[in-house]
């Protein structure tokens, strides 16, 4: 579709204008009400698409930019995770991770096997949309209640640390079967080790050879160097991820980790800070905006949605919370844990929106995802301020790793 009077040379122009004016506005409104500000992106995606205005064009050139967008955010994310740190929580926080993600994963799974009847491939990737946690809104919180050091605080952090990678590589891992058209174990096994392999090599190898790199930048006499090479590292990364049909943003999340504690950051990671909040609100906008959702408000899908937002929270329990407590969790420390991982966000989105755009789910997917992320942003202030009203937790012996965790640590 073509707005008269705006030809294909200014389009871009005209992508910017609507996204970032709109997204910027609603995302305000938002903040003042202390939600998420990505929200307000989605809000402003269903007032000018499809579902109400149809004033916002989605077509190749709209979803090139929005996926440049998201990219550079999980660039952004790899940078603001220090690489030594990742590496130290690795023996503890992968055990509660990987529990965490199989546990809400298989709801999202179930849910799509034997509720909606739906193919491995679609039930996949509704595993994926309730896998992930978006953590700011917890710290938020714990922080309001004087409670991040804590025992739990930390864990939830932790845990924070390694969660995005592993929805990272389960939404690749789907981006790449949805590729292939078709998905058994053989195939998954290959997309996995293709995903996690790429994903350790970039890692490992470019963060050890990442002060050499920024040393010879460092000579350069030109302006903003260091950003511009750096960029064109991330963007050439991607590239090679799609050739060898792993999704970029694997390469763009590992990209960022391996460059997280180069000289000169602070400078870089306020640069690409401001790039990634600017680019991936028209990534945001432009997901809502493809799809109508007045398709997906049907009564015989209000069902799906309520177990879908049930299953976001029983995942969380299952995963996360039990798995803290076979670990050597108390209960109630297990619980708080849990509930400081039901938020979901950016990444629910970015699964559903994959799927939706593969041909794989209906707007009915997207909406779900939509409404979960409300949902548990809303309801997570206050079930946290319930699970730490009573006494804190001052130490924790674990049973495996053999470790004691204590408070303040």
């Amino acid at each position: 579709m073509m707005i008269e009077g705006i030809t294909s040379d200014v389009m871009v122009f005209y992508i910017l204008a609507i996204a970032l004016i709109t997204g910027k506005i609603l995302e305000e409104v938002f903040i003042r009400f202390k939600f998420p500000a990505v929200l307000g992106d989605l809000i402003a995606g269903i007032i000018v698409g499809a579902s109400l205005l149809n004033l916002y064009i989605v077509n190749d050139l709209t979803k090139a930019i929005a996926w440049f967008g998201v990219s550079l955010l999980l660039f952004y994310a790899g940078l603001s995770t220090r690489y030594s740190e990742f590496i130290r929580l690795l023996p503890i926080a992968g055990l509660l991770t990987i529990g965490e993600a199989i546990g809400a994963f298989s709801m999202g799974l179930i849910v799509g096997l034997f509720v909606m009847h739906y193919g491995l491939l679609e039930s996949f990737f509704l595993g994926a949309i309730l896998e992930a946690t978006s953590i700011s809104l917890t710290i938020r919180t714990l922080m309001e209640l004087n409670k991040l050091h804590t025992i739990e605080g930390y864990t939830v952090m932790e845990i924070a640390v390694l969660d995005d990678l592993t929805s990272l590589i389960t939404i690749a891992i789907g981006t790449s079967i949805a590729m292939i058209g078709t998905i058994n174990l053989p195939n998954v096994s290959l997309v996995f080790i293709k995903a996690f392999g790429a994903w350790i090599i970039i890692v490992f190898l470019l963060h050890r050879f990442s002060d050499r790199i920024v040393g010879v930048i460092s000579k350069f006499h030109v302006e903003e160097a260091l950003t511009s090479l750096l960029m064109g590292l991330f963007a050439g990364i991607a590239v090679l991820m799609s050739i060898f049909g792993i999704s970029p943003l694997v390469g763009a999340y590992a990209t960022g980790l391996a460059l997280s504690e180069i000289h000169g950051l602070r400078h870089l990671r306020d640069t690409f800070r401001k790039l990634a909040i600017v680019f991936s609100t028209v990534f945001f906008v432009t997901t809502a905006a493809e799809i109508d959702l007045r398709a997906a408000l049907k009564p015989e899908y209000l069902s799906f949605y309520l177990i879908m937002v049930l299953a976001a929270f029983a995942g969380k329990i299952m995963g996360a919370g039990l798995t803290s407590f076979i670990l050597g969790f108390p209960a109630r420390s297990s619980l708080r844990i849990a509930v400081g991982l039901f938020p979901r966000c950016e990444f629910a989105i970015i699964a559903a929106y994959t799927a939706v755009s593969f041909g794989l789910l209906g707007a009915e997917a997207y909406l779900s995802a939509f409404i979960v992320v409300i949902v548990t942003n809303i309801s997570t202030p206050i079930l946290l301020k319930k699970v730490f009203a009573g006494p804190e937790v001052k130490s924790v012996k674990l049973r495996f790793p053999k470790k004691i965790l204590k408070a303040g640590m």
